[in-house]
């Protein structure tokens, strides 16, 4: 009982202080945009838990860049608009952009059964006669779990395990052993009627890309995307050596999402300065395979979902093109605004169950106040 009662007072103490606590930065506090920047990123660096954050804006032509708190507890070193994180679903994104290569260019079509681009038999990948389409994987209406194997059982064990459990079982997680894996997984619903988000789906896309352009996801992400936007710093994340240091909420050192088998669903590793140019690209709507990414594959009361991007309208109108992404030490939110030929990315080397939502919260806010201006 005594502990029930010390804890909240602890915690608020050290809320207390670190609201006094000055937080590191580089944002040099001279403009408006600053101004707005520092208001938003302090709110979410008083929580206690975080540990950095980087923040990439593209507004009228300009790029801005920010940063706050340390790459590492215990030491004073600043991240930078080149500091190296996970960026987890918003890879999804660059699925759905090389999607829109191979739809529109004709290597794939939206109405293909998924089973046309599989090696073997699968005649559990349909749901009351209805097949998986390439549509389907698109915006999360296939039906298909979110993880092979199912995971649900090592989701109940503690957070702080569950990092470690998976990382240590996808390290030797095979594309073989996946797509057996594959002959066992179990629909959920008729696609095209429902939502259950799924990683499987979005792996399988990728499996198509590579299929239907005799190239690996890397060569196509490199031909496609990174080397015509000049993004040097984007790679699918073999390699961790410049990657940060995470932490959950408790400020315990995360295992590092390191994985291929993964890739076209969560493994790109990104910088706030790469991720600018990716949005002022995605900004281009009169560019074609822009356009097809950014269409609607399925509309609904709210999001609507065009090839992986979410798709939203703010109460004045203004329309949003976003996907966040969130490993087990990364929180992430890219955000673009086209009608204001403006874009925001804040990336986080700290991840909890608010962190997401909260990233959020700074894009908009920066949003907003800059509208009002």
């Amino acid at each position: 009982m005594k502990i029930q009662l010390l804890l909240p007072l602890c915690f608020a103490i050290f809320s207390c202080n670190s609201q006094n606590k000055k937080i590191p930065t580089d944002n040099p506090m001279k403009t408006e945009l600053d101004k707005l920047v520092q208001k938003e990123a302090s709110v979410y660096m008083e929580n206690p838990a975080r540990v950095g954050i980087s923040i990439g804006i593209f507004k009228d032509g300009k790029s801005y860049f920010y940063n706050y708190g340390t790459t590492e507890l215990g030491k004073s070193e600043l991240p930078t608009s080149k500091s190296v994180y996970e960026i987890a679903s918003i890879t999804k994104t660059f699925t759905g952009t090389l999607l829109a290569h191979a739809l529109v260019d004709g290597k794939i079509k939206p109405d293909d059964d998924i089973r046309k681009y599989l090696d073997g038999n699968y005649p559990n990948l349909e749901f009351e006669k209805h097949s998986i389409t390439v549509a389907h994987l698109t915006n999360h209406s296939s039906g298909l779990p979110q993880f092979l194997p199912d995971q649900s059982e090592t989701f109940k064990k503690p957070m702080d395990s569950v990092a470690l459990i998976l990382s240590d079982f996808y390290k030797n997680y095979s594309k073989k052993k996946f797509y057996e894996d594959l002959h066992q997984a179990k629909l959920a619903f008729v696609p095209g009627t429902d939502y259950k988000y799924s990683n499987v789906a979005t792996q399988i896309a990728g499996d198509i890309l590579e299929k239907v352009y005799h190239k690996s996801y890397e060569d196509l992400l490199s031909e496609y995307i990174t080397k015509p936007l000049n993004m040097s710093r984007t790679i699918v994340g073999t390699d961790s050596s410049k990657l940060l240091t995470c932490y959950n909420e408790k400020g315990k050192v995360m295992p590092r999402n390191i994985t291929t088998i993964m890739a076209p669903t969560g493994g790109i590793l990104s910088t706030t300065e790469d991720l600018v140019k990716y949005m002022q690209y995605h900004l281009n709507e009169k560019d074609k395979y822009v356009k097809a990414s950014h269409t609607p594959t399925v509309k609904g009361e709210g999001d609507q979902i065009g090839l992986y991007w979410r798709l939203n309208n703010y109460d004045d109108g203004t329309k949003t093109i976003y996907h966040t992404g969130g490993t087990f030490g990364f929180s992430s939110v890219l955000q673009i605004y086209p009608s204001k030929n403006m874009g925001i990315v804040v990336l986080s080397n700290e991840s909890d169950a608010e962190s997401q939502g909260k990233l959020q919260d700074i894009a908009d806010g920066i949003l907003r106040n800059n509208s009002k201006k």
